[in-house]
């Protein structure tokens, strides 16, 4: 991909007489950056960014492994999401998509969100990014999957931003519906489970699974997409 640095109109006073306003770039050259019309809130899904998602992708069949949310800054579009090792933090964009192909990310649109600012205008960060930027920026990863518990997991964080913009991203899924049983998760994904505080009492990992884990309720990338509150835009 391409980065092309955001360009501002540039003032050149002349020696003599009024300031001059050089000629302003258009739209799409200021889009350039980014391969696609990108907009505030826009979701970029991708894998390879956390062990932990990467865990969760394998043992529930997902396409994708984690997802961030996009927002515009002065220098450019950023990306918010949840970092195993650093919590809820950012990237620019280009950063977060470098060495990336079209297909080895998509991006999708929340069809019904209704921005507090003019949808063309790039440097507002739009609603869905209000939660990231404001309560959940700088909180733990969550690798105990616990929704609403101030740490955050990348479908989490999507998830509760859309919620707090007033959307419904689909409803969580209990892990029996993702996995038949507990033999059926990835064993890196089961190891991380297997310190869960539900399992703190239990006598097995299966007995956990059996009378705790298994009637949890997550949120995925997959149940993010097929929430049918999504449009893809790119690729």
């Amino acid at each position: 991909m391409i980065h092309t640095a955001l360009r501002l109109p540039l003032v050149f006073t002349a020696c003599i007489g009024a300031p001059v306003m050089a000629e302003q770039p258009d739209y799409a050259e200021l889009m350039a950056e980014a391969a696609w019309d990108w907009r505030p809130g826009d979701l970029i899904f991708r894998n390879g960014v956390n062990e932990m998602d990467e865990a969760m992708k394998r043992s529930f069949g997902l396409q994708w492994a984690s997802v961030g949310i996009l927002r515009a800054s002065s220098g450019g579009p950023r990306v918010v999401y949840a970092d195993q090792a650093n919590g809820v933090t950012e990237v620019m964009l280009y950063e977060h998509v470098e060495g990336l192909t079209p297909g080895d990310y998509a991006v999708y649109r929340l069809r019904d969100l209704d921005p507090d600012h003019d949808p063309h205008d790039q440097m507002g960060s739009g609603p869905m990014v209000r939660l990231g930027l404001t309560i959940a920026y700088g909180a733990p990863f969550d690798d105990r999957l616990v929704l609403g518990d101030g740490a955050f997991y990348n479908a989490e964080l999507a998830y509760l931003s859309a919620l707090n913009a007033g959307i419904s991203l689909g409803t969580p899924v209990r892990l029996r519906d993702l996995a038949e049983g507990s033999g059926d998760l990835d064993p890196q994904f089961r190891m991380l489970l297997e310190s869960h505080r539900y399992c703190r009492h239990a006598l097995s990992f299966d007995e956990c699974w059996t009378h705790d884990l298994q009637n949890q309720s997550i949120v995925t990338t997959g149940s993010l997409i097929a929430s049918g509150a999504l449009d893809r835009v790119f690729p």
